[in-house]
């Protein structure tokens, strides 16, 4: 518990220093969180055809039982006559959602650092700003504020930038794997319906 105070009363200090790109960046992480557990979850083949999601991924990672459901989805399969075009639909509705989540996914990844940057500018002018003008607070206190502003928002798009850009690589990597896999399930299962 008193870890989370600590760590509510960081994050309220760096909001507090980092300005409205700060805010914006804090936002901009809930969105990419929310894309990534939504890439995450249709990884899972939640809206897989003809088989439970569950068979799906034995049938594409090769688990025990791997033989009885293929044999299970080349019957149902059969059943629709033109094999090749249903297992093209097939594929279509096990990998379509995933495939257009990822580039908004990397496109929101990508916006993090450049956001950072524009704290960078904006505390730069306030730095600037601050050594131009005479006011009734020290200018070092302005100074110091404009750079502390740069320094956190560059320092919060980086931190979130590189960490989730290597996470949705991984989650690429593992569906382009899935995608093979069904490739090669696909040249089997016409082999054996010939």
């Amino acid at each position: 518990m008193n870890y989370i105070l600590q760590l509510s009363d960081e994050v309220q200090t760096l909001a507090g220093a980092g300005g409205w790109v700060f805010h914006a960046l804090l936002v901009l992480a809930f969105g990419i969180a929310f894309s990534l557990l939504a890439l995450w979850h249709s990884m899972r083949l939640t809206e897989a055809p003809l088989l439970s999601s569950q068979d799906w991924v034995t049938l594409l990672k090769g688990g025990r039982g791997k033989e009885e459901i293929s044999e299970r989805l080349l019957l149902q399969l059969r059943k629709t006559g033109d094999l090749p075009r249903r297992l093209q639909e097939v594929g279509q509705r096990l990998f379509a959602k995933t495939e257009r989540r990822f580039p908004f996914a990397f496109i929101m990844i990508g916006a993090a650092p450049l956001l950072g940057l524009l704290g960078t500018v904006s505390g730069m002018f306030a730095t600037f700003h601050g050594m131009s003008t005479a006011s009734a607070t020290a200018p070092i206190d302005i100074i110091s504020g404009g750079i502390s502003e740069a320094l956190i928002t560059t320092q919060t798009g980086l931190i979130i930038g590189v960490p989730t850009y290597i996470v949705c690589a991984w989650l690429k990597s593992r569906h382009q794997d899935l995608v093979m896999r069904f490739a090669q399930l696909e040249s089997q299962l016409l082999q054996q319906n010939s």
